[in-house]
């Protein structure tokens, strides 16, 4: 499959390994070095119907992670009303 044009803007997309950050009940997750088709003007990312299956297989039957990573978590309201942001 190979897509040609960017449904959002119309732009041209190449090949390219990306990041998903998928959200799996409770769990944020990241998945790396995903086969992509992404848009060079807006970065609309497009995946084939192998590579969403494969997704969808990983998120129904979790493995190992390869790694943690910590996230900083902050809170608009809290942040926004202690000092001007901007």
């Amino acid at each position: 499959m190979s897509i040609t044009k960017c449904y959002i803007c119309g732009g041209k997309p190449i090949k390219k390994e990306v990041s998903v950050e998928n959200w799996w009940g409770e769990t944020f997750t990241i998945v790396e070095n995903v086969p992509a088709w992404v848009c060079e003007d807006c970065g609309e990312q497009y995946f084939d119907s192998e590579t969403t299956l494969k997704l969808n297989a990983l998120r129904k039957h979790k493995r190992n992670p390869t790694r943690f990573i910590q996230v900083p978590i902050y809170n608009y309201k809290i942040e926004s009303s202690a000092r001007k942001l901007f």
